[in-house]
C-alpha cells in the first residue's frame, strides 16, 4: 500500500494519457506546491455527479499522475500539465483540514500493447479525426499510438462522459479488451 494525494475530477487521465488542468482552489495548489516540491505525483480519480467537482463519491480506480509543464495563466490561475503514470486502486480515505483527501492506494499494472484489429480500426481513426478537429487536444499527443489498442481504448475513455461506476468497471480489468468492446458497441454506427 501507499499513500497518495487525490484530485477528483469530472474526467479522468489513464497512464500515458495527458490533461491540462487550471489549479484554483488553496487544498490543490497546495498539493501541487508539495508534489513540485518533492518531484512526486499524485492520484488523479473520478468524482461523482452529488455535489461539486472534488466533491462526493470517488472513483474506486483511478491514475497516479506527474507534473510534467507549468505556467501562470492570463487569469492569474496556475495551469499544469500532467501525465498518466500507473493505475492504482482505492483502499480507504481520509481527509484533511483543507479538504485535501489522502488515499492508501494498490498499485494495478498499465494495460499492456495490443495490436489493433481491422474490426477496431474505426476506433482509431476517428480518435484521429476527433484530433484534427479539436487541435487542443491532439496536441497533447505529439507521438500517438494508433496501431496500438490499449492506447486508442485509453485515449477513448478519457474523452467520454463516464460515471465513477462506468469507469471503474471499464477499467477495472487487467487489459483493454471489455473497455475496447464497450467503445466498439458504443460507437459503431453500423
Amino acid at each position: 500500500m501507499s499513500t497518495i494525494m487525490l484530485f477528483p475530477l469530472g474526467s479522468i487521465v489513464m497512464p500515458e494519457g495527458k490533461m491540462a488542468l487550471r489549479i484554483f482552489e488553496p487544498r490543490y495548489q497546495r498539493m501541487v506546491a508539495e508534489s513540485m516540491k518533492t518531484d512526486s505525483c499524485f492520484g488523479l480519480c473520478l468524482s461523482g455527479s452529488n455535489g461539486a467537482a472534488g466533491e462526493g463519491e470517488l472513483s474506486q480506480f483511478g491514475t497516479w499522475v506527474k507534473i510534467v509543464d507549468f505556467e501562470r495563466l492570463d487569469d492569474g490561475l496556475l495551469g499544469i500539465t500532467v501525465v498518466g503514470i500507473k493505475r492504482f486502486r482505492i483502499h480507504s480515505i481520509t481527509t484533511e483540514s483543507d479538504g485535501l483527501r489522502i488515499a492508501d492506494v494498490e498499485w494495478h499494472a498499465s494495460w499492456p500493447m495490443q495490436e489493433m484489429e481491422k474490426k477496431d480500426a474505426f476506433l482509431a481513426e476517428r480518435l484521429q479525426d476527433l484530433y484534427q478537429e479539436i487541435p487542443q487536444v491532439g496536441q497533447l499527443y505529439p507521438h500517438c499510438f494508433f496501431d496500438d489498442a490499449s492506447w486508442v481504448t485509453q485515449r477513448w475513455l478519457e474523452l467520454m462522459p463516464l460515471t465513477h461506476e462506468q469507469f471503474d468497471q471499464l477499467s477495472r480489468h487487467d487489459d483493454c479488451q471489455i473497455a475496447l468492446s464497450y467503445l466498439r458497441f458504443a460507437m459503431n454506427d453500423d
